[in-house]
C-alpha cells in the first residue's frame, strides 16, 4: 500500500511524498494517530544532521490494521506506542517490528501517549539514580522536565524542586509534584536551594533546558564530594562558549549525558515508559499544547523553531 509521508528537501522546507510500504512477516501495519514534534529534530530542520531529502518523525502512537503471519501478542485494532528503527514518523502509515511496540490500556487517548519521548524520560531518571533522601532538582519545566518531576514525586525525596523562569510552567510543576519552586529571575538559585536542603544542596540536578549557560549555573547547586549528579536531559544545539570544570572538580560531581545511547535496553525503557502512561503516572494532556495537521508539518516545525510564549509540547496528528 502507499502512504503519505513528509520530507525535508531543504533546510526548512517539507514536501510529501507517496511511499510503498508493507508489513513483513513480523512486521505490524500502524495507522499513525500522533507523532510528536521533538527539538532534537530542529537539527534535521537546519540542515546540520541527515542528507536531503529526508523524513523525520519518532515519537509515535498509532492503531495498528494489519499484521504479520509471525506477529504474537498483538491484535488488528489495538493501539501502541513504540520505537522506530528509522525517522519515518510523519506519515499516514507505518510497519515496524512487533517487538519495538508497546501495548496502550484502552483508558488512555493515544494522543497523549508519546512513550519514545518518556522512554528518554525513563533513561534520564536511571541516570539521575535517585536514592531515599534525596534532594533533586530540575531545571526547565517543559516538557521533558515536567515529566521528570510527574515521576519523581512522592515520597521518596526529601524535596523536589523545580526551576523555571516562566511562573505558569512553576505552577504546573508544583501541580505535579514539586515541592519548592524557584524562578532565578528573581531568587539567586544557589542560595534557595541551599535554604530547602539546610546547606546540604541537590544529590542530582537535571537540567532541560538546552541553554550551555545554564549548565555552569548548576554546578554550585550540587553536593561537595560524594559524586553529586548533573544529569544532561536536554539536546543543545549550540556548543558552550566557556564551561568553567573548576566547580564541578572542586566538588567531585559525576555529569551524565542519558540520552538513547545511554540506555542498556531503550526497549526495555520503552516498556516502563508505557507502564507509566498507562498507570496514569505520566500524564501529557497538559503538556500538548500545539497541534497541527500532517498537511500542516511546514507550520508545526516553524512554531517549534520559535515557540510562543505557551508552547509546551507540539504533536503532528494525521
Amino acid at each position: 500500500m502507499k502512504t503519505k509521508r513528509a520530507f525535508l528537501v531543504e533546510p526548512k522546507k517539507f514536501e510529501f511524498k507517496e511511499v510503498e510500504i508493507e508489513p513483513k512477516a513480523d512486521d505490524l501495519l500502524v495507522k499513525v494517530l500522533v507523532c510528536g514534534l521533538c527539538n532534537w529534530e530542529l537539527n534535521h530542520w537546519h540542515g546540520t544532521i541527515g542528507e536531503y531529502p529526508q523524513s523525520v518523525g519518532h515519537e509515535v502512537a498509532g492503531e495498528i490494521i494489519a499484521l504479520g503471519d509471525e506477529v504474537e501478542g498483538f491484535s488488528v485494532g489495538d493501539k501502541i506506542t513504540c520505537l522506530l528503527d528509522s525517522l519515518y514518523g510523519f506519515s499516514d502509515y507505518i510497519t515496524l517490528n512487533y517487538k519495538n511496540a508497546v501495548k496502550l490500556s484502552p483508558k488512555i487517548d493515544p494522543i497523549t501517549a508519546l512513550g519514545e519521548p518518556v522512554k528518554c524520560v525513563v533513561t534520564v531518571l536511571k541516570a539521575a539514580a535517585p536514592e531515599p533522601g534525596d534532594y533533586g532538582v530540575v531545571v526547565g519545566c517543559g516538557s521533558m522536565g515536567l515529566w521528570c518531576v510527574q515521576a519523581l514525586k512522592g515520597n521518596l525525596l526529601s524535596g523536589l524542586i523545580a526551576v523555571d523562569t516562566d511562573d505558569s510552567k512553576l505552577k504546573l510543576a508544583k501541580e505535579y509534584g514539586a515541592t519548592h519552586t524557584i524562578n532565578p529571575k528573581e531568587q539567586p538559585m544557589d542560595k534557595v536551594i541551599a535554604e530547602i536542603t539546610n546547606g546540604h544542596m541537590a544529590d542530582f540536578v537535571i537540567e532541560g533546558t538546552g541553554v550551555p549557560e545554564v549548565l555552569e549555573t548548576c554546578i554550585p547547586c550540587i553536593k561537595s564530594g560524594a559524586r553529586g549528579r548533573l544529569i544532561l536531559m536536554s539536546s543543545h544545539e549550540a556548543p558552550s562558549k566557556n564551561f568553567d570544570f573548576r566547580g564541578a572538580i572542586a566538588r567531585c560531581i559525576d555529569l551524565r549525558v542519558p540520552h538513547p545511547g545511554y540506555s542498556l535496553n531503550q526497549a526495555d525503557d520503552l516498556r516502563r515508559a508505557a507502564n507509566l502512561i498507562n498507570d496514569g503516572v505520566i500524564d501529557l494532556s497538559k503538556i500538548i499544547t500545539h497541534k497541527f495537521s500532517l498537511e500542516d508539518i511546514q507550520k508545526g516545525f516553524e512554531t517549534l523553531e520559535n515557540k510562543p510564549a505557551d508552547y509546551m509540547k507540539g504533536v503532528i496528528i494525521p
